[in-house]
């Protein structure tokens, strides 16, 4: 089992670490998953209330210390029920607005600016489109685009950067680490570090007069805006940063 598995049953990536640590131990306390994990403990302690309320972790209390326990195996599948009967509730919902939201939509004539998408599905889906174009530009990439979407999805991405010939012109922040995605030795994406005080705590694409705006927080959201002055002003402000930032192929 790895977190591919347990993310395909509805777990975001931060929760399946989590719980596989867990389940490799049967009981632990929070710094000892934190340990375990490897991650800030922020993310430990919000990823397991999650997994709480799943139902798929317990917890006791060991003299002063919290000791968090994973349920029987069979939870899972109670978690799954319980999301379908919600899923179908939401469903019957949905069916009783969409009238009156295509009756909305009948009487506007603007095209829509900014949309907002939400989890790793949605993050994904907007990196997809960014590979319609001929040319990107990226502001601030970081190592927690990599922890959340994963090395594969980012050398699949890479791959196709090249084998479509897509020019992409990379501000990398100071911080940023390339351990597993090979970013720096493919030739048709140009990349430059960014002085450590700029350091960004979002990372920004532009493309195609779009300007999307990604936040690696415990539930990722990314902002797309399309917009071309917007995306002039974006575009601009890349121009400005590159001119300032180091080469890392040069010496």
């Amino acid at each position: 089992m790895d977190f591919a598995d347990l993310e395909r049953i509805g777990l975001n990536r931060n929760e399946a670490r989590v719980y596989l640590a867990l389940t490799s131990r049967g009981q632990a306390t929070a710094a000892e998953l934190v340990k375990a994990v490897g991650v800030h403990r922020n993310i430990v302690y919000d990823n397991i209330e999650k997994l709480i309320e799943k139902g798929l972790v317990s917890f006791i209390i060991d003299g002063t210390k919290k000791r968090f326990i994973a349920e029987n195996p069979q939870v899972i599948i109670d978690y799954l029920e319980s999301k379908k009967d919600k899923i179908d509730e939401e469903i019957k919902e949905a069916s009783k607005i969409i009238p009156q939201i295509t009756a909305l939509l009948a009487t506007t004539n603007g095209k829509q600016e900014a949309t907002i998408f939400r989890g790793i599905k949605g993050l994904k889906k907007v990196f997809n489109d960014t590979l319609k174009s001929k040319e990107i530009w990226d502001i601030g990439l970081t190592n927690e685009s990599v922890q959340i979407l994963s090395s594969t999805f980012w050398k699949n991405y890479n791959q196709k950067i090249k084998d479509w010939n897509i020019k992409e012109h990379i501000l990398v922040n100071y911080s940023y680490k390339d351990t597993s995605t090979g970013l720096f030795n493919i030739k048709n994406i140009e990349t430059r570090i960014l002085p450590q005080q700029l350091d960004q705590v979002t990372e920004t694409i532009i493309w195609d007069e779009k300007v999307a705006i990604f936040v690696y927080s415990a539930q990722p959201i990314v902002i797309v805006m399309e917009n071309k002055e917007i995306f002039n002003m974006y575009k601009a402000h890349f121009d400005f940063l590159w001119k300032i930032s180091k080469n890392p192929r040069k010496k």
